[in-house]
């Protein structure tokens, strides 16, 4: 099976709004800090960093990655751009969150069911998401994004796992999921 990872990356200088709007100190070194972990935890697979500044550009390619550069005005519009582009040459992609406090162990995510996300530590967003590529799948990051996308895997029929415990359910978007 040909499977891709996706890793969208905000412009660290602006990334993580939550968090500098409530004076948090270095959060775009916090912001490069996350992405690498997690990016390193992906290392040995086919990984594209989605993002539209060349800092995050140049970043990713230091760290052997693919980049996807987009213009699209927001996340889903960018992962769909993407996910759209790629149906010939994968079978599968798995989206994950730049932001995770504990990513270890990414690489080795295979979902059993046709559809996989991880929730937040919430239990509303969507910190991964694992699906087959040319099914016409519909991105809804952001607020409710876990109900959304497991309604997009019901609308499609397909079957879909969610995993609300573990180590990739925390995300650092508010002071208190600082590590």
């Amino acid at each position: 099976m040909r499977h891709c990872f996706a890793v969208p990356i905000k412009d660290f200088a602006v990334a993580k709004s939550r968090l500098r709007s409530a004076n948090v100190t270095e959060v775009s070194a916090l912001a490069r800090t996350l992405a690498t972990r997690v990016i390193h935890e992906l290392e040995g697979h086919e990984v594209t960093v989605l993002c539209e500044s060349d800092e995050v550009s140049d970043f990713a390619l230091s760290l052997g990655c693919a980049v996807a550069f987009s213009t699209a005005p927001g996340l889903n519009e960018s992962v769909q751009g993407f996910y759209d582009s790629i149906s010939t040459m994968y079978d599968r992609i798995t989206i994950v969150h730049a932001d995770l406090a504990t990513p270890e162990g990414l690489g080795h995510y295979r979902p059993k069911a046709e559809v996989g996300i991880v929730t937040d530590q919430r239990g509303l967003g969507t910190n991964l998401l694992s699906v087959p590529t040319g099914m016409g799948f519909h991105f809804q990051f952001g607020d409710e994004s876990l109900r959304l996308h497991q309604y997009e895997a019901t609308r499609l029929g397909l079957s879909c796992e969610v995993l609300a415990e573990g180590p990739w359910i925390h995300d650092v978007d508010l002071p208190e999921d600082l590590p």
